[in-house]
């Protein structure tokens, strides 16, 4: 009786193991392959009435952006498209507009590719970069482009000025 019981105890063990294994590798995200993604412009918008420094980091320009911004579009290995979620005061926008587009011009480049998961979504990465997915929102610090036109154009000189906001903020 007694090797019964402990090969019993022993099957319900390894089953458990086994059906908690199942369940978890089941429901996590998986990487299945990866999509290229367009090398980004060098040439901003607006041409050439964007200071060289702020394209190489030097940091000679004060950062007068900052924002939580729902990420829209990413249009390339430099640029990301989306909306102003937190209450802003730019000049030239209607304060009464829930949300206002802004572009993000990137100094440091993406990855040129992306992953892509199993239930059909894009990441994109790259040094010093959050994951970046369609939708979620991220903190953004970056330098306001003189004169921009339609749309405010910020450019985001490093990767560490760009952060997820966690699911509580």
């Amino acid at each position: 009786m007694k090797t019964t019981s402990r090969l019993s105890s022993r099957i319900v063990v390894l089953t458990s193991i086994l059906l908690a294994l199942t369940l978890t590798t089941g429901c996590a995200q998986r990487v299945v392959g990866t999509v290229d993604v367009p090398i980004g412009d060098e040439k901003p918008v607006y041409g050439d009435t964007i200071p060289l420094s702020i394209l190489r980091g030097e940091n000679k320009y004060a950062s007068d952006f900052s924002a939580v911004v729902k990420v829209m579009s990413v249009g390339g290995t430099r640029w990301i498209r989306g909306e102003i979620t937190s209450p802003t005061s730019l000049v030239g926008q209607d304060p009464d507009l829930e949300h206002v587009v802004v572009v993000l011009y990137l100094c440091e480049l993406l990855s040129n590719k992306a992953d892509k998961l199993s239930d059909g979504t894009i990441v994109y990465k790259g040094d010093g970069y959050p994951q970046i997915i369609l939708g979620k929102l991220y903190n953004v610090v970056g330098v306001l482009q003189p004169g921009w036109q339609d749309w405010p154009l910020v450019y985001v000189p490093t990767a560490s000025q760009i952060t997820q906001v966690s699911s509580g903020d």
